[in-house]
C-alpha cells in the first residue's frame, strides 16, 4: 500500500470513514509494526493541529483493537494522551498515558514507557502534582540515558524545566533549556524540520526565563529567532503562542502600545487560519486583558478576563484557571469592585496551594496586599508585602519584589499622612519614622526598577519619592522626583499612539497635576503653565501629524523595515481598512432600521435586538479603529529607537511659553484654565507676559454653579417658552465672570481684542463668550475663540505659510442639508440660502449621503452640514451628525482628507460637546474633524432652536464675505441677535451655543469673489 496515500486519507477523511478505510484495507496492512509507527509519528507530528492528532490517535487505537495489535494500541493511547494535553483535558490525559504504559510495560517496551511520561508528567504539573510529576520525569530521564537517548533526555528535560519554571526555579529551567540548544544541533536520528522545532521550543522558554529573572534586554532574542522558525514551519499556534510571549516582554518593560499591537497580531493569526485552541485563546485574553487595564480601560479588560476564565474553567485545569482568576481580580481592582477582586483571588490561592504552585500563591498575595493598599488598610498592605518582597527577592523574582516594594512604601506613605493630620507629638515622631522608611524604600525600588527597564515601577517610585518630599515641605527634591516621574511616563507615552495616550494618562496625569500645583505654589507660572500643556490633548496632536504624513507626504520616512515587512504590513492596512467599512455600512443599516422603526407597532423585543447589534457593532469598530491606528503607527515608531530621538520629536510636539507669546498679537489675550482639587487656576498669557491666578475654592463653586447654568439654559424649565426669563440666567452668567474673567479684568485686551480661551475639564462645555459683566456679555466687547490645547496656537506668520504651502481648495463649498424626516424643516432653508450665499454644491435630503460627503470632502474650502447632531459620552467615537443613510460619526469624521478646509460648521445639536479624557484629550466629533485636517469649526453646546440658528448662521456667512476673521464674524453674528429689541433672541439659549474652535483669522478661499458677493449682499439690503 502506498502509505503516503493513506496517511492524505486518513487525514482529510472523518474518524468514520477513516475507520471503514481501515477495515476495507485491512489485509494490504501486513506490516502491523511498521503501520502502528508510521500512525504514531503522524499523530506526533501534527500535534500542534490537536483535533487532527486526537483523530489520528483515534484510528490508531481502532487500528490496535480490530487486529489485536497491542503495540498498536498502546501507540493510540499515548497519541491520544498527547493530544488531549494539547487541548487542556489533563485529567483524561493522564488516564490514557497510563493505560498506554501499563500496555507498553507488558511488552516489555521500556522506552516507549518513557516517552508516555513526557506528557504525563506535563498533565500531572497542571493539575498541581508538582512533586510526583518531577519524579516520573527523573524516572524516565534514566531510561532514556541507558538507551543511549539523548534526544529524548532533552525532551524530558524540556518538560521539567517548564515544571521548575512554573514553581519558580528559573535558574534551574535556563540551565536546562540553555543546555538541550547545546545538544540539539549534534542529534542526527531526526528529521530537520523536527529538530528546528524543538530547537524553536528550547528557544522560547529559554527567553522566557531570561525575562523571569529580569534579563529582559536579552530575552528578546531568542523568542525572535524562536518565531521566524517557526513561521517558517507552518506552525500556527506556536507562532502565535510566542507573539504572545513577546508582547508579555513589551507589557512588562511598559510598552504597552507595542504589546497590545501584537496581541492583535497574534488575535488575526489565528481568526486568518481558524484556530481554536482553548489554551492559546484564553492566554491570549488574560494578556489583552492586563495590557488593557495598564490604559485604564478597564470594562473591555473585565469582559476579557472573564471569558478566559470560562475557557479555563475545566476541572482538569486547575493552574491555567487559577491563573486566569487572578488576572481576573485584577481587572475587578481597576473597575473598583474590590469584594469581588478579593473573592476571585481567595479561589486562586487556593487553588495554587492545592497544586503546590507556592510562587503563583505569592504572586496572589501580593495582588491582595494592593486591594488593602487601595482599601486603606494601609498597615495590613506593608505587614503582607514585606514578607513577600523578602520571599521574591530571595527567589530572585526581582520583579515582583520591586512591585511589594511600592506597596510597602505606598503604605508608609499613606501611614505617614494619616500621622500628619493628627497633631500629637507621638504621631510626629511615627510621621518621621514612617516617611525615612519610605525613602530608603523608594530609593531602593527605583534603582531596581531603572536596572531592570521596569519603565512603569521607575515612574511609580519616583512619584512616590515626590511625595514624600512634598510632605516634608522640601519642595526642591518633590519638584526633582516628579520631573523624573514625567519624564518616564513621557517614555512609555512614545510607545503609545493616538487615543492610547489619553487612556493611559487617565491615571498617570495625577503627576503632571501635582507638579503644576508645586511650580504654582513656588510662583513660577511659566514652568507651571508648560507642565499643562506639555501632554495635553497628546492624542489630537498625533493625529494631525499623521495626517499631514498621510495627505501632504510630509511626514518622517519609516525607520528601515525589510520590503516583505512592509508589504505585509500594507496588506495588513488594508485588510483593516476593508473591514472597517464593511462594519460600518452595517452599524448605518442598524441604525436606520432602528430610527425608522415604528415604536407604537414595533414589539420590545425587536427593538432590542437591533439595539444589541448596534452595541455590537460599536465594540468592533472601536477595536478595528484603533487597530487600524496601531498598524500605521507601530513601523515608525518603535519602542526602541533611541529615547534621545524620541525626546526631541515629543517636544517638537507642544509649544512652550515664548513660542505661544511669539504667537500671539498685541490685542490678543489667551486665558488657560486649570481644575486640580479645589482649586481653581488661571493663566493669563499675552504677547509680552504669563500670570497666573489661583483660587483655592474655584473649582468646588464650578461646580456648584455649572449644573444651574446649564439647567437655565433648558427651555423645558422656563415658565413661558415664548417669555425667557432672563434675570436667572444672567446672574448665573455674572456669578462664572466673577470666578472666571474678572481676576484678569486688568489684563482684557483694548476692544475690540481677541480672547483664545483653552479651557479644562467641566469648563469646556461653558459658553465663556456669554459670560456677563452685569452690563454686557463678552461676546458684545470680544472676539472669542477656543482651542483644546495652547499647543494649537498659531502665530500670523505660521498662518501666512501654511496658506502659501498647504494644499489648496479645489472644490467649492459644500453643503448639505437633511431634516431628519422632515423635523427640521429650516434645515432645508438654511443649506439651500448659504449654498447660494457661497456659491457651493448643496445637496439635500436623500441626496445628503455620507458616502456623498466622504467622496466630495476632499479639496473643500468650507463645509457647512445642517442636520441633527447627536452627543454619546458614553462613546465619543459614535457621537455623530445624522445623513440620509445613517449617522455619520467620529470614526467616519477621522478618515476624511479636510487638509484643504478652512472651516466646517456643525450646526445641529451638541455637536460640541465630548467627554474629557487623560490628558484633558476632547473625545468626540470635533476633535476628529480638527485631526483630519480642518482649521476651523463651528459647533454647539446643547441642543439648539431652527429659526435662532437659520438666521445666525446665515449672519455669520455674510459677515465671513464681508472679509470679516472667522471669530469677528461669529461675534457679530451673535451680537446682533443679542441687540434685537423685543425677540426672543436675546436670551443666551438662542445664540451662545455655537463656538468657534481653532483657527480665527479671514477666510483665504476665493477672497476676490467673496467681496463681490459681499457687495452684492450690501447692495440688496439698501
Amino acid at each position: 500500500m502506498d502509505t503516503t496515500l493513506f496517511l492524505q486519507y486518513l487525514r482529510d477523511q472523518s474518524l468514520e470513514e477513516g475507520r471503514a478505510y481501515i477495515t476495507a484495507h485491512i489485509t494490504a496492512l501486513a506490516d502491523l509494526d511498521a503501520i502502528g509507527i508510521l500512525l504514531a509519528d503522524e499523530a506526533l507530528k501534527q500535534l500542534y493541529n490537536p483535533f487532527l492528532s486526537l483523530k489520528l490517535s483515534e484510528l490508531l487505537i481502532y487500528l490496535g483493537d480490530h487486529t489485536h495489535h497491542l503495540s498498536s494500541h498502546a501507540l493510540g493511547l499515548k497519541a491520544r494522551g498527547d493530544a488531549l494535553v494539547q487541548v487542556g483535558h489533563y485529567q483524561a490525559a493522564i488516564e490514557s498515558l497510563d493505560a498506554a504504559g501499563e500496555e507498553f510495560s507488558q511488552l516489555g517496551d521500556e522506552g516507549n514507557w518513557a516517552r508516555t511520561r513526557i506528557s504525563w508528567i506535563a498533565a500531572s504539573a497542571w493539575l498541581g502534582h508538582v512533586e510526583e510529576a518531577i519524579q516520573h520525569a527523573a524516572r524516565a530521564r534514566m531510561v532514556f540515558l541507558r538507551q543511549d537517548e539523548p534526544y529524548w533526555v532533552c525532551i524530558i528535560d524540556h518538560n521539567t524545566a517548564v515544571i521548575y519554571s512554573h514553581i519558580g526555579r528559573y535558574a534551574d529551567a535556563l540551565a536546562m533549556y540553555e543546555r538541550m540548544l547545546e545538544i540539539f544541533p549534534t542529534l542526527g536520528d531526526q528529521t530537520e524540520s523536527f529538530m528546528k522545532r524543538s530547537i524553536a521550543m528550547a528557544q522560547v522558554n529559554k527567553g522566557l526565563n531570561l525575562a523571569r529573572l529580569g534579563k529582559f534586554a536579552l530575552a528578546y532574542s531568542p523568542l525572535q529567532q524562536a518565531q521566524e522558525s517557526f513561521i517558517s514551519l507552518g506552525e500556527t499556534s506556536q507562532v502565535v503562542n510566542t507573539e504572545i510571549h513577546l508582547a508579555e516582554l513589551d507589557y512588562i518593560r511598559g510598552y504597552y502600545g507595542s504589546a497590545l499591537h501584537r496581541y492583535y497580531q497574534a488575535q488575526d493569526t489565528l481568526m486568518q487560519h481558524d484556530v481554536h485552541i482553548p489554551a492559546l485563546q484564553a492566554a491570549l485574553k488574560l494578556q489583552m486583558a492586563s495590557t488593557l487595564i495598564k490604559l485604564n480601560r478597564v470594562f473591555e479588560a473585565c469582559a476579557l478576563a472573564q471569558q478566559a476564565v470560562e475557557l479555563c474553567r475545566q476541572p482538569s485545569a486547575s493552574l491555567p484557571a487559577s491563573e486566569a482568576l487572578r488576572e481576573y481580580a485584577g481587572a475587578l481592582v481597576a473597575s473598583g469592585r474590590l469584594q469581588e477582586a478579593v473573592v476571585a483571588l481567595n479561589e486562586a490561592w487556593e487553588l495554587f496551594n492545592q497544586g503546590g504552585f507556592e510562587h503563583h500563591a505569592l504572586a496572589t498575595k501580593l495582588q491582595q496586599a494592593e486591594i488593602y493598599l487601595e482599601m486603606g488598610n494601609a498597615a495590613q498592605a506593608y505587614a503582607e508585602a514585606r514578607i513577600l518582597n523578602e520571599n521574591f527577592a530571595a527567589r530572585g523574582l526581582l520583579a515582583r519584589s520591586v512591585r511589594a516594594g511600592l506597596v510597602m512604601a505606598g503604605s508608609l506613605l499613606e501611614q505617614a499622612k494619616q500621622a500628619q493630620r493628627t497633631q500629637a507629638s507621638e504621631h510626629g515622631e511615627q510621621q518621621a519614622f514612617f516617611i525615612q522608611e519610605a525613602t530608603s524604600l523608594c530609593k531602593q525600588v527605583a534603582l531596581q526598577a531603572h536596572q531592570f527597564h521596569l519603565q512603569e515601577e521607575v515612574y511609580k517610585s519616583q512619584y512616590l519619592l515626590g511625595q514624600l518630599y512634598a510632605l516634608q515641605g522640601d519642595t526642591a527634591r518633590a519638584i526633582r522626583h516628579f520631573a523624573a516621574a514625567i519624564a518616564q511616563i513621557e517614555r512609555i507615552l512614545d510607545d503609545l499612539f493616538f487615543d492610547l495616550t489619553p487612556s493611559f494618562l487617565r491615571t498617570a496625569w495625577a503627576v503632571y497635576e501635582d507638579m503644576i500645583a508645586l511650580y504654582l505654589q513656588q510662583q513660577q507660572f511659566e514652568l507651571a503653565f508648560n507642565y499643562l500643556e506639555r501632554a495635553r490633548s497628546m492624542a489630537l496632536r498625533q493625529y494631525l501629524k499623521a495626517s499631514k504624513t498621510q495627505f501632504d507626504g510630509q511626514g518622517e520616512p519609516e525607520e528601515t523595515v525589510s520590503p516583505a515587512a512592509l508589504q505585509e504590513k500594507n496588506a495588513a492596512i488594508l485588510r483593516l481598512q476593508y473591514e472597517l467599512e464593511m462594519w460600518q455600512e452595517s452599524y448605518r443599516d442598524y441604525s436606520v432600521l432602528l430610527a425608522d422603526m415604528d415604536t407604537s407597532v414595533s414589539p420590545t423585543v425587536e427593538r432590542g435586538i437591533i439595539e444589541a447589534e448596534l452595541k455590537r457593532c460599536e465594540a468592533k469598530l472601536n477595536e478595528l479603529f484603533e487597530r487600524l491606528y496601531l498598524y500605521k503607527a507601530t513601523t515608525s515608531h518603535s519602542p526602541y529607537t533611541p529615547q534621545v530621538h524620541k525626546a526631541e520629536k515629543r517636544r517638537a510636539n507642544y509649544l512652550d511659553i515664548a513660542q505661544i507669546r511669539q504667537s500671539l498679537s498685541p490685542n490678543q489675550l489667551l486665558l488657560a484654565y486649570f481644575l486640580h482639587k479645589e482649586n481653581l487656576v488661571i493663566f493669563a498669557v499675552t504677547n509680552e507676559m504669563l500670570a497666573a491666578y489661583e483660587n483655592p475654592g474655584g473649582a468646588k463653586q464650578l461646580k456648584r454653579l455649572l449644573p444651574f447654568l446649564h439647567a437655565h439654559l433648558q427651555p423645558g424649565g422656563w415658565p413661558d417658552p415664548q417669555q425667557p426669563p432672563h434675570q436667572g440666567v444672567r446672574l448665573m452668567l455674572h456669578k462664572l465672570y466673577q470666578l472666571l474673567i474678572a481676576p484678569v479684568q486688568d489684563k482684557l485686551p483694548p476692544q475690540p481684542g481677541y480672547l483664545t480661551i483653552v479651557p479644562y475639564g467641566s469648563l469646556h462645555t461653558l459658553p465663556f463668550h456669554a459670560l456677563y459683566n452685569g452690563s454686557r456679555f463678552l461676546i458684545e466687547d470680544y472676539q472669542v475663540n477656543y482651542l483644546p490645547t495652547s499647543s494649537l496656537l498659531q502665530s500670523p506668520a505660521s498662518i501666512e505659510i501654511k496658506r502659501k504651502t498647504s494644499t489648496a481648495a479645489t472644490q467649492p463649498p459644500l453643503v448639505f442639508g437633511y431634516s431628519g424626516r422632515g423635523h427640521l424643516q429650516r434645515a432645508l432653508e438654511e443649506a439651500r440660502m448659504l449654498a447660494a450665499l457661497l456659491g457651493g454644491r448643496c445637496y439635500l435630503e436623500d441626496e445628503a449621503t455620507i458616502a456623498r460627503l466622504i467622496e466630495e470632502a476632499p479639496g473643500s474650502p468650507i463645509i457647512h452640514l445642517a442636520t441633527h447632531g447627536h452627543s454619546r459620552l458614553d462613546a465619543p467615537n459614535f457621537s455623530s451628525v445624522l445623513l440620509a443613510d445613517g449617522r455619520f460619526n467620529v470614526i467616519d469624521a477621522f478618515s476624511l482628507n479636510l487638509n484643504a478646509c478652512e472651516l466646517v460648521t456643525l450646526s445641529g445639536c451638541e455637536t460640541g460637546l465630548a467627554l474629557s479624557g487623560g490628558g484633558d484629550e476632547q473625545l468626540g466629533l470635533g476633535r476628529a474633524f480638527l485631526a483630519a485636517g480642518a482649521d476651523t469649526l463651528v459647533m454647539s453646546l446643547w441642543p439648539v432652536e431652527d429659526n435662532a440658528t437659520n438666521e445666525l448662521m446665515q449672519l455669520f456667512y455674510e459677515n465671513l464675505l464681508h472679509g470679516d476673521s472667522k471669530a469677528q464674524a461669529l461675534q457679530k453674528a451673535q451680537r446682533s441677535l443679542v441687540h434685537q429689541a423685543e425677540s426672543l433672541y436675546t436670551h443666551p439659549y438662542y445664540w451662545a451655543a455655537f463656538r468657534l474652535v481653532g483657527d480665527a483669522s479671514p477666510l483665504t478661499y476665493q477672497r476676490a469673489e467673496n467681496l463681490s458677493m459681499a457687495r452684492k449682499i450690501d447692495s440688496a439690503k439698501e
